[in-house]
């Protein structure tokens, strides 16, 4: 069966659980294992939801039958347990006890609080991740509690749990790994976990044919779960769809997808600051508050000028006088203040700094001879 992660999302912000019981070591006859999604770097000394909760295991038949997980159930921190994935980790890691018919497992349980608490129950799935069939097992020296709960916490308990006297483990890439499950019946759970021990004592796996897998779910079984996948179907689709939409646009940078778009005042405040700063200044023509110097041929120099480094000749004092007041019209929506103040000001200080400006401008760059005497009459300053 597929699962997905975002009907699982979904799942949670409905039904909000607080994991309390972690299987954190398995002893058979050779070796040790470890429920599966246990992170072993976890503290164990706190009750509180993180970190302490957040490798236990929720295993209920509700959302397994509702395809949001697989037969193990799932973790607040890490989602579904796929059952397959983890047991090849296991092997990898060499985290797999071993069994016999009939021999006995030592299994510790880390009750974080209340509900973590017993009877714990276990059962067997021969094929490790079928989940057709499971066999229920023994369990001895059962976790205290009632219901699931009772007043420990921050505190391990180690059931005992016998293997049947006949049973043949088949599953895993090994062919002879079989699934253990255990959970207590808390309201707020059922919280446990599953395991992976591997038999030494069986066939395992003899025929690895296709036509050798004789695992097969019932027809009642089978309708149910067809009309169930076709009910969750449209749910998850629309799940998907949302988070891929969402994982794109990051992809892509879309700011506007992740951030809120900027308000009119931001932008205004961010348009005014670029006036302030006479970066406008070169090809605003009419809007610049630079009055008619700016539509005069004479300018082309100066503003090549002010692309290269800013306004310095006869028409820096006009561009700074229009950046003070011109343009902070035009960051207000209007530029006749701006053009009538820019131009006079501009006559002004033209007059005055032009002829000297205006032939250290020629001297430093080449750009033209500094006509001191057109300033004077038409207040710019421009090249020839």
């Amino acid at each position: 069966m597929l699962y997905s992660s975002s009907v699982l999302a979904i799942i949670a912000l409905v039904s909000s659980v607080n994991a309390h019981g972690a299987i954190v070591k398995v002893v058979g006859d050779k070796g040790q294992s470890q429920g599966f999604l246990v992170d072993q770097t976890l503290a164990r000394n706190c009750t509180t939801i993180s970190p302490c909760q957040q490798d236990s295991t929720i295993i209920r038949n509700s959302e397994i039958t509702q395809n949001i997980v697989n037969s193990c159930g799932r973790t607040e921190i890490a989602g579904n347990i796929d059952v397959g994935e983890q047991t090849e980790a296991e092997l990898a890691a060499k985290r797999v006890t071993t069994v016999t018919k009939g021999s006995t497992l030592a299994v510790t349980i880390h009750q974080v609080n209340a509900d973590g608490a017993g009877p714990y129950e276990c059962d067997l799935d021969e094929t490790s991740n079928a989940a057709t069939k499971f066999t229920k097992l023994q369990v001895a020296n059962n976790v205290p509690g009632s219901n699931g709960l009772s007043d420990a916490k921050e505190q391990n308990f180690t059931i005992q749990v016998t293997m049947p006297d006949n049973f043949n483990c088949i599953g895993a890439s090994t062919g002879n790994i079989c699934t253990v499950r255990c959970r207590n019946n808390a309201v707020a759970g059922p919280f446990g976990g599953c395991f992976a021990v591997q038999q030494t004592d069986g066939t395992g796996r003899t025929d690895t044919s296709a036509g050798g897998v004789d695992t097969a779910q019932t027809l009642q079984g089978i309708s149910a779960q067809i009309l169930q996948n076709q009910k969750d179907l449209p749910v998850a689709i629309a799940a998907n769809q949302a988070a891929g939409s969402a994982a794109q646009a990051a992809a892509n940078g879309d700011n506007e997808a992740v951030n809120p778009a900027p308000s009119a005042t931001s932008s205004a405040a961010a348009g005014a600051t670029q006036a302030a700063g006479g970066n406008n200044n070169n090809n605003n023509n009419n809007n610049n508050g630079n009055g008619k110097g700016n539509n005069n041929n004479g300018n082309r120099g100066g503003n090549q000028n002010a692309a290269a480094g800013g306004n310095r000749g006869g028409n820096a004092n006009g561009n700074q006088n229009a950046a003070a007041g011109g343009n902070q019209n035009a960051a207000a929506g209007g530029n006749r203040a701006g053009q009538q103040q820019g131009q006079q000001q501009g006559q002004q200080q033209g007059q005055q700094q032009g002829q000297q400006q205006g032939q250290q401008q020629a001297a430093a760059g080449g750009n033209g001879r500094g006509n001191g005497k057109a300033n004077q009459k038409r207040g710019m300053f421009f090249w020839s």
